[in-house]
């Protein structure tokens, strides 16, 4: 047998061998397994944009340098646990079986575009390439599941989800909503309209008590917890025009231990209820000589790091006002009256 002959067969045998070994890689791909990932390939690193519609509701999620943002709530900051959650529970979306195709079946199962509780999904990139766009169609009659396609993929495959697919929609559920979360254990000293509490002995206790009086013990509480979680309800840019004529009338200021501070301001009008808030530092600059020990470094350190995260934190909160609950604003509105009672 010749040389070329033998060169021709090899050639014609490795030629059948990449055509079986392509279509048994393809029918792999295609084999439905029973609980396999939704969304297999999702690499949540490269996502730098979430469109989330449900209804008349549109929630758009973008990555800014260290966080995401709310692009539709002027582009406040997104809580990047809830964005965290809401990516895993996609990712853990599993399949139960294959349902079918065609536009009949999309209507019927509520996966069309758009649709009224329908929840249309988008993933991008960062060069604004979209990466995965799925819906979630109505629950199975048994509740084991929901009907979801993916948009994106041709044919446009239906599934139905091994358990039920429950995902965070609206901007509320993303919304960066805690100003500050003060601990009691942190606090130095609390400044009202008209009284003040030290720390004496380990515990807050009201300056200047009346003879005869004693420290209403509800009302102390809540003032000394007015920045313990302190959240909006809602939030506005600071030179909006309808905010124009609010006088901030009652202040709060929490001093702590490390030398910073925290001042809310309140004003209400036709039943609403507005804040401001501000930090301070009693330091602004703070020299590291050479010859200070290791622990006089750290501390300084510690000092000019918390001085730069207020310097932050008021650069930010400057540019908004929030509205917060009635609750809120009548902890910052207490007076000494209100914190005494008979003894």
């Amino acid at each position: 047998m010749s040389l070329n002959r033998i060169l021709a067969i090899l050639a014609a045998v490795l030629f059948l061998l990449s055509a079986l070994t392509y279509r048994n890689s393809v029918q792999r791909a295609e084999r439905f397994e029973r609980g396999q990932p939704f969304l297999a390939n999702l690499n949540p690193d490269e996502i730098a944009e979430i469109l989330i519609v449900k209804g008349e509701q549109t929630t758009h999620l973008e990555r800014a340098p260290d966080e995401f943002v709310v692009t539709d709530a002027q582009g406040y900051p997104a809580r990047n646990d809830a964005v965290n959650r809401f990516v895993r529970q996609v990712l853990e979306i599993g399949l139960d079986k294959r349902v079918g195709s065609g536009d009949d079946l999309q209507q019927e199962l509520e996966l069309v575009e758009a649709g009224g509780e329908t929840i249309d999904v988008m993933f991008k990139a960062a060069s604004e390439t979209p990466m995965v766009h799925f819906l979630v169609g109505k629950a199975a009659k048994d509740g084991g599941g929901n009907y979801v396609r993916r948009v994106d993929t041709d044919p446009s495959e239906i599934f139905l989800t091994s358990s039920g697919v429950y995902l965070n929609t609206s901007q509320d559920d993303f919304l960066k909503k805690e100003l500050v979360d003060v601990r009691q254990s942190d606090v130095q000293a609390i400044r009202g309209r008209d009284f003040v509490v030290e720390e004496q002995g380990g515990a807050l206790q009201l300056t200047g008590l009346p003879s005869g009086k004693k420290e209403n013990a509800s009302k102390m509480a809540e003032v000394t917890s007015a920045l313990s979680g302190l959240r909006f309800t809602k939030h506005y840019l600071a030179d909006a025009a309808q905010l124009g004529g609010l006088n901030f009338d009652a202040a709060l200021t929490v001093q702590l231990k490390d030398q910073s501070s925290y001042q809310v301001a309140v004003a209400t009008e036709d039943d609403k209820h507005y804040l401001k808030i501000r930090g301070f530092h009693s330091v602004q600059e703070i020299a590291v000589n050479p010859d200070d020990s290791e622990e006089e470094v750290r501390e300084k350190s510690e000092i000019l790091a918390r001085a730069d995260e207020i310097r932050k934190f008021n650069a930010f909160h400057g540019s908004w006002v929030y509205e917060v609950s009635q609750s809120v604003a009548d902890k910052i509105r207490l007076t000494k009256k209100d914190l005494i009672e008979d003894a």
